[in-house]
């Protein structure tokens, strides 16, 4: 087991020495982009559709935008702060009002989940919908709108 710790000791030493740290911050990156690939995407999207909604306002445009923050506090709420709500219901009901405990656990939890789910879910198909009709008006006024060839 010594022997394991010696090459390894020794390989971190030799990387340092001929590579310096760029494979560490490789690997965090690689790390950092695979666990939160979601609050990336929906950031990215939600900077694009907030640019776009600042340039031109229209329903659609911030449609886009509403669905990509949804998105974003969904992740969110999934991953970090519905965890921190069960801990503070955890911490804050004691033994006086520990019947609460398993209503707002489901509350907090798989309702709250539920409902940012479906909020996301109309937001998206409302978008959709939206761009579908803006395609279509686009396409229906440039085929009015054609110069009559005679």
């Amino acid at each position: 087991m010594d022997l394991l710790r010696g090459l390894l000791r020794s390989f971190e030493q030799w990387s340092y020495v001929n590579f310096g740290q760029w494979h560490y911050v490789l690997g965090y990156s690689i790390v950092l982009v695979s666990h939160n690939w979601p609050i990336l995407l929906a950031v990215t999207l939600s900077v694009w559709f907030g640019y776009r909604a600042y340039v031109q306002p229209s329903r659609l445009n911030v449609s886009w935008l509403l669905t990509t923050l949804l998105l974003g506090l969904l992740y969110e709420y999934a991953k970090h702060i519905a965890v921190e709500l069960h801990a503070a219901i955890d911490f804050l009901f004691g033994l006086e009002i520990a019947h609460l405990n398993r209503p707002l656990h489901i509350l907090v939890g798989p309702a709250a989940v539920t409902i940012l789910q479906l909020s996301f879910l109309g937001m998206l198909a409302q978008s959709i919908r939206l761009s579908l009709a803006a395609r279509r008006a686009r396409k229906r006024d440039s085929i009015t709108h054609r110069p009559i060839q005679t």
